[in-house]
């Protein structure tokens, strides 16, 4: 066997090691994905948790929630206000959620429940007053997705009954 040949064999076996470190990190990478892809979907459950805890935990917040949906004439001018400012948080974290799912972290079944919610929400009267004032820092492209998502829903309503109703 001449050095010519041990050469070709070496080269051969360079690549074959090659291929099996790319199978190796391909594999690694998709298993990498996934991780973050079920920790996204876990946070968001999390977040949404936390939220509606704070409602179930508050006679104010569930009382504002419930009066600010069903009649808004019946809330305080410092009720409207928290109300307002407990929207815009939702919306952040409606946002959040719209970035992850762009970001193909989050599911597309998972992005349409908040997106749905939030579409609904901004059928109330109120929620839509204070979304058309532009007030709070959302991005454009996200203000746009949820223009149209809202567009769609043409004349349907939000239905909204009180908990304590059911």
């Amino acid at each position: 066997m001449n050095w010519d040949a041990i050469s070709a064999i070496a080269d051969v076996l360079g690549i074959i090691g090659l291929i099996g470190t790319l199978v190796y990190l391909a594999k690694q990478i998709r298993q990498n994905t996934a991780s973050i892809k079920a920790n996204t979907e876990l946070e968001t459950s999390r977040i949404w948790a936390e939220f509606h805890a704070r409602v179930a935990h508050s006679n104010e917040m569930a009382t504002i929630w419930d009066k600010a949906l069903t009649d808004e004439k019946t809330l305080s001018p410092d009720e409207k206000r928290k109300f307002i400012w407990f929207v815009a948080e939702f919306f952040v974290m409606v946002e959040s959620h719209f970035r992850q799912w762009k970001s193909n972290y989050l599911s597309d079944a998972t992005w349409k429940v908040y997106q749905g919610s939030a579409s609904g929400l901004l059928t109330n009267p109120l929620v839509k007053r204070w979304w058309k004032s532009g007030v709070s820092p959302y991005s454009d492209e996200f203000r746009n997705i949820m223009n149209i998502a809202v567009s769609e829903l043409g004349d349907t309503k939000w239905k909204y009954s009180p908990l304590s109703k059911l």
